[in-house]
């Protein structure tokens, strides 16, 4: 009599759910001998194993069911698992590390760090996974964490004898935190040839290792007079800082201390003498190229006066104010490009300070334009206006104050229309341009959108080719429900964008475009391609979505299930935790489950299956549609993968309330019926039992399938129920 080994495994399976654990061990064994190579009944006879508590057997079962599937991390789980109870911890850790590599090819970055943190938990000294875990913290803007991550590194490294690779993993925290005394003093024992991390581990190392230096206080005089002031306060201490000895710190206090009271007392060329000698006699100090970079400009000797700015521009205490002084030196030679360059630096630098972090990059962008416009297109005046203006600008004591109320008519005028620079207060042409403008915005707030269009007429009559300008008109006609002529404003504006190579700007106009007419599929359909073209994934795909959204609003859902598929050919380029591809299957599975496609929608839910098995709703819509399908042995099989997953994953409770479910769906399915029956039995709820099979027996009845009925009936029996004599009756009658 031939052996059924497909059989003997799901006996297996089936002794598993009862807790028969040695008879789970032989029907599993028996199935592994006809089937060497199926690594589901290895793990089964791992499981069985375990239950009987012999864990060296479950490893090296669940080790086989891994290398049988090629490193799945399902079954490298609990080898992991089953390790780190052993207590073999280095293999536990080198396990986990295994699986984070997995998952970090699926892009499935928080489940691989995950790992990864457990991986060091259990051996605190795997370098890979410490490095692993900075690179992630670092670009998840999480610097502490990687900080201490790249430390742990350096420590590790230096313990295997490689300073060099140490020193690279130091260099590499302090680019998170230039400041950071800590760090500075590991590079410099490592640099020295000294031990940094003697008798720390990894384990000691606190988890924040950096501590944020506070910005310094905002200033309430001019940014050159500010920075003189600091400039004048360090150069004493930066003599005492340098290696040199006592005889050449005192020479050079003497030059400085000469230097700062000639030029205390405006004796220019004195004091131009005293410093020239300090840096001839070996100072090393930007604050001292940075006043004698003003003593020189003083003079007139532009020139020279650059090549001090160039110098102490490097440090962020002189940045903003030697840059303008670079503004000013190259005006003052005639190098109107240059100085339009710095000029701009130095309002980047400013407006900067004002605005959010996510308005960051997009304020960046608008400055790049404006340099490219004011550079690039041989407009002198124009050019020489912003400079001026932005003299005039800093040159008021009082002028934070006026950033900061600059900004706030910027953000006011702008809302909804994008980001507005503090360039543009300078660029407009008029202060009368801006002041229409944020009139406007004031008018408008009161309802009166068609007077808050006539202001921004009078704004555009100033300046015609002030986009901002266009594009507060196209947000207004949108407010007057001139849709229409909202969109075409909004493309005119897109494209005059692309023209100025503002690409941010056109994208944007493009984006209130299709808010403003969302069934535009053809207005959406640029917009994707540019963002396509541009590598904005996660955008293109968005707009994907609501590109088929329309679609199926129209009563097109051909055409809608056509762009998720197309969107789907881009989801493994889009940001890995947004989970496109899961977001465009469900809606794929959606659109051919309400079409009643089932054939269609089987496919899709595999693949919504494989991407994430986590999702229950998948699971059981695949059992439905295999049922629906005429495929119940699949659908049984798929039932039971994703309950003994429920299980393993510790959420085993939910594995009744889900076969409650799928049996209320099929009531005359003994299959389901028997799986449910034996689970309350399992759990000692005989009475619901007998509920199940009370059901399971009538619907059999009632579709007309005696010999099913009577099995049903003789499992009654089987559990003594209160009310034998009945079912004993039916039963006979049946018969």
């Amino acid at each position: 009599m031939a052996i059924n080994y497909e059989q003997a495994g799901n006996l297996g399976h089936s002794f598993i759910w009862d807790q028969r654990w040695e008879d789970a061990v032989k029907a599993f064994q028996i199935a592994i001998s006809g089937q060497p190579n199926e690594p589901t009944l290895y793990d089964g006879l791992a499981m069985a194993y375990r239950g009987l508590n012999q864990l060296d057997k479950a490893l090296e079962n669940y080790q086989m069911a891994a290398r049988l599937a090629k490193g799945d991390p399902i079954y490298l789980e609990q080898v992991a698992d089953v390790q780190s109870k052993l207590g073999h911890h280095d293999q536990a850790a080198q396990t986990y590390m295994a699986i984070g590599e997995f998952k970090l090819r699926d892009r499935k970055i928080d489940e691989a760090m995950d790992k990864w943190i457990m991986a060091v938990q259990l051996n605190p000294n795997l370098l890979n996974a410490h490095k692993r875990l900075a690179s992630v913290y670092e670009r998840q803007n999480q610097p502490e964490q990687a900080i201490n991550e790249y430390l742990i590194v350096g420590r590790l490294y230096e313990e295997q004898g490689a300073p060099g690779l140490a020193l690279e993993s130091c260099q590499a925290a302090l680019k998170l935190a230039p400041r950071n005394a800590e760090i500075l003093t590991a590079i410099e024992q490592l640099q020295h040839g000294e031990k940094a991390f003697a008798a720390e581990t990894a384990q000691s190392r606190p988890q924040s290792r950096a501590k944020t230096e506070e910005k310094p206080k905002k200033k309430t005089i001019a940014p050159v007079e500010d920075a003189q002031r600091i400039a004048r306060e360090r150069m004493a201490a930066e003599i005492f800082a340098d290696d040199a000895d006592e005889m050449m710190q005192m020479k050079l206090m003497g030059f400085i201390t000469k230097a700062l009271d000639f030029q205390t007392r405006g004796v220019t060329a004195e004091a131009i003498q005293s410093y020239e000698q300090a840096l001839k006699s070996g100072m090393n100090s930007n604050a001292a190229h940075f006043n004698l970079g003003l003593l020189y400009q003083e003079q007139l000797r532009y020139e020279e006066a650059i090549k001090q700015f160039e110098i102490s521009v490097r440090d962020p205490e002189y940045r903003l104010a030697s840059h303008f002084g670079l503004g000013e030196a190259h005006r003052a030679v005639g190098r109107i490009d240059k100085a339009v360059e710095h000029f701009i630096t130095v309002l980047k630098i400013v407006d900067l300070a004002t605005v959010k972090r996510e308005q960051a990059d997009r304020l960046i962008e608008l400055y790049e334009s404006l340099a490219d416009s004011l550079m690039t297109r041989g407009d002198r005046d124009r050019a020489m206006n912003f400079s001026s203006a932005l003299v005039d600008f800093l040159s008021n004591k009082g002028w934070e104050n006026e950033v900061k109320e600059a900004r706030r008519r910027l953000d006011a005028m702008s809302a909804g229309s994008g980001t507005m620079i503090l360039g543009d207060i300078l660029t407009a042409g008029s202060s009368k341009v801006l002041e229409a403008l944020y009139r406007a915005q004031e008018i408008s707030k009161r309802g009166m959108h068609g007077s808050a269009i006539e202001e921004v007429y009078r704004a555009i009559e100033l300046t015609p080719n002030y986009l901002p300008a266009h594009m507060l008109m196209a947000e207004l006609l949108v407010k007057q429900q001139r849709i229409g002529d909202a969109t075409q404003k909004f493309l005119v504006l897109a494209r005059s964008y692309q023209v100025r190579g503002d690409l941010n700007g056109a994208i944007h106009a493009y984006e209130r475009a299709v808010e403003a007419a969302p069934t535009d599929v053809s207005t959406r359909g640029k917009l994707i391609g540019m963002l396509k073209s541009y590598g904005h994934i996660d955008k293109a795909i968005e707009q994907y979505i609501g590109m088929g959204q329309a679609y199926y609003q129209m009563a097109q859902p051909d055409r809608a299930r056509e762009t998720y598929a197309e969107a789907l050919k881009l989801a493994p380029r889009g940001t890995t935790n947004r989970k496109w591809q899961v977001q465009l299957l469900r809606l794929v599975g959606d659109l051919d489950m309400q079409r009643l496609d089932w054939r269609r929608a089987l496919p899709v839910y595999r693949e919504l299956r494989r991407v994430d098995p986590e999702d229950e709703r998948a699971a059981i819509s695949l059992v439905d549609l295999l049922f629906k399908t005429n495929d119940p042995e699949n659908a049984l099989k798929e039932l039971d993968r994703y309950l003994v997953h429920l299980a393993k994953s510790g959420r085993g409770g939910k594995v009744v309330g889900i076969l409650e479910d799928v049996f209320n769906q099929r009531p005359s399915d003994a299959n389901i019926g028997d799986r449910l029956a034996r689970l309350y039995v399992q759990q000692k709820k005989v009475a619901k039992a007998i509920e199940v099979f009370d059901k399971l027996g009538e619907a059999q009845l009632d579709a007309g399938q005696k010999k099913a009925a009577v099995v049903t009936i003789k499992k009654i029996l089987s559990l003594n129920p209160p009310n034998r004599q009945a079912y004993e009756q039916l039963l006979a009658q049946i018969s």
